[in-house]
Protein backbone atom coordinates (compact mmCIF):
# COMPACT_ATOMS: atom_id res chain seq x y z
CA UNK A 1 0.00 0.00 0.00
CA UNK A 2 1.45 3.24 -1.03
CA UNK A 3 1.91 6.16 1.63
CA UNK A 4 -0.89 7.93 -0.16
CA UNK A 5 -3.18 4.96 0.01
CA UNK A 6 -2.91 4.57 3.82
CA UNK A 7 -3.48 8.28 4.03
CA UNK A 8 -7.17 7.91 2.14
CA UNK A 9 -7.82 4.66 3.89
CA UNK A 10 -6.83 6.87 7.52
CA UNK A 11 -8.83 9.82 6.67
CA UNK A 12 -11.86 9.06 4.22
CA UNK A 13 -14.06 7.98 7.01
CA UNK A 14 -14.23 11.37 8.55
CA UNK A 15 -15.22 13.07 5.17
CA UNK A 16 -19.03 12.11 6.33
CA UNK A 17 -18.49 14.70 9.97
CA UNK A 18 -20.63 17.39 10.05
CA UNK A 19 -17.54 20.16 9.80
CA UNK A 20 -16.27 22.80 7.64
CA UNK A 21 -12.32 23.50 6.36
CA UNK A 22 -11.49 24.18 10.36
CA UNK A 23 -12.73 21.12 11.90
CA UNK A 24 -12.22 18.85 9.05
CA UNK A 25 -8.28 19.52 9.45
CA UNK A 26 -8.12 19.60 13.06
CA UNK A 27 -9.48 15.81 12.29
CA UNK A 28 -7.14 15.30 9.88
CA UNK A 29 -4.27 16.56 11.71
CA UNK A 30 -4.81 14.43 14.81
CA UNK A 31 -5.09 11.43 12.83
CA UNK A 32 -2.13 11.81 10.66
CA UNK A 33 -0.20 12.97 14.39
CA UNK A 34 -1.38 9.87 15.32
CA UNK A 35 0.13 7.59 12.86
CA UNK A 36 3.61 9.35 12.82
CA UNK A 37 2.45 11.27 9.24
CA UNK A 38 4.58 14.12 8.52
CA UNK A 39 2.06 17.29 7.14
CA UNK A 40 1.91 20.47 7.56
CA UNK A 41 -1.64 22.18 8.49
CA UNK A 42 -2.48 25.81 6.39
CA UNK A 43 -4.56 28.79 6.31
CA UNK A 44 -5.48 31.35 3.85
CA UNK A 45 -7.31 31.99 0.36
CA UNK A 46 -8.67 29.24 -1.82
CA UNK A 47 -10.20 30.52 -5.29
CA UNK A 48 -11.11 29.69 -8.20
CA UNK A 49 -11.88 32.30 -10.88
CA UNK A 50 -13.90 35.03 -8.81
CA UNK A 51 -15.20 32.97 -6.21
CA UNK A 52 -12.59 33.27 -3.04
CA UNK A 53 -12.92 31.60 0.09
CA UNK A 54 -10.81 33.15 2.95
CA UNK A 55 -10.01 31.78 5.51
CA UNK A 56 -9.86 28.32 3.86
CA UNK A 57 -7.85 25.15 6.32
CA UNK A 58 -5.76 22.80 4.39
CA UNK A 59 -2.52 20.28 4.41
CA UNK A 60 0.40 19.82 2.92
CA UNK A 61 2.23 16.74 2.58
CA UNK A 62 6.12 16.62 2.32
CA UNK A 63 5.36 14.70 -1.02
CA UNK A 64 3.58 17.85 -2.64
CA UNK A 65 0.36 16.49 -2.45
CA UNK A 66 -2.17 18.47 -0.87
CA UNK A 67 -5.11 17.47 1.34
CA UNK A 68 -8.93 19.32 1.16
CA UNK A 69 -11.55 17.43 2.13
CA UNK A 70 -13.91 20.85 1.90
CA UNK A 71 -12.90 22.52 -1.05
CA UNK A 72 -15.88 21.36 -2.80
CA UNK A 73 -18.18 22.59 -0.30
CA UNK A 74 -17.18 26.01 -1.21
CA UNK A 75 -16.42 25.89 -4.46
CA UNK A 76 -19.32 23.43 -5.43
CA UNK A 77 -19.40 19.23 -6.35
CA UNK A 78 -17.59 19.56 -9.72
CA UNK A 79 -14.24 17.46 -10.59
CA UNK A 80 -12.83 20.55 -11.82
CA UNK A 81 -12.45 21.13 -7.65
CA UNK A 82 -10.08 18.94 -5.81
CA UNK A 83 -11.00 16.67 -2.96
CA UNK A 84 -9.43 14.60 -0.33
CA UNK A 85 -5.95 13.78 -1.19
CA UNK A 86 -4.46 15.31 -4.40
CA UNK A 87 -1.65 17.05 -6.45
CA UNK A 88 -1.97 20.74 -7.05
CA UNK A 89 -0.57 21.05 -10.26
CA UNK A 90 -3.74 18.89 -11.62
CA UNK A 91 -6.18 21.87 -10.86
CA UNK A 92 -4.59 24.66 -12.33
CA UNK A 93 -7.68 26.49 -12.36
CA UNK A 94 -8.04 26.23 -7.97
CA UNK A 95 -5.37 28.52 -6.11
CA UNK A 96 -4.37 28.22 -2.50
CA UNK A 97 -2.06 31.09 -1.14
CA UNK A 98 -1.71 30.29 2.98
CA UNK A 99 1.16 30.28 5.61
CA UNK A 100 1.97 27.11 8.22
CA UNK A 101 0.63 27.18 11.21
CA UNK A 102 0.75 24.92 14.43
CA UNK A 103 -2.08 22.54 15.21
CA UNK A 104 -2.10 20.57 18.52
CA UNK A 105 -4.42 17.13 18.53
CA UNK A 106 -7.75 17.12 19.20
CA UNK A 107 -8.31 15.82 22.81
CA UNK A 108 -10.58 12.94 22.62
CA UNK A 109 -13.85 14.00 23.39
CA UNK A 110 -13.62 17.33 21.44
CA UNK A 111 -12.58 14.94 18.21
CA UNK A 112 -16.00 12.71 19.40
CA UNK A 113 -17.69 15.80 19.21
CA UNK A 114 -16.67 16.55 16.06
CA UNK A 115 -17.15 13.90 13.93
CA UNK A 116 -20.91 12.82 15.92
CA UNK A 117 -21.91 16.75 15.07
CA UNK A 118 -23.32 16.77 19.04
CA UNK A 119 -22.23 17.66 22.29
CA UNK A 120 -24.78 15.14 24.13
CA UNK A 121 -26.05 11.79 22.50
CA UNK A 122 -29.73 12.18 21.92
CA UNK A 123 -31.61 11.01 24.47
CA UNK A 124 -33.99 7.54 23.77
CA UNK A 125 -37.45 7.59 22.66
Amino acid sequence: MSERERIQQLLDPYDESPTECDGMVRLCSTILRKYGIIHQPMVGVLSKGEQTISPHFWLDLPSGERIDYRARMWLGNSESVPHGIFVPSEYPQVNYKGNSIKLEPLPQFLFEILINGEFFPSAPR
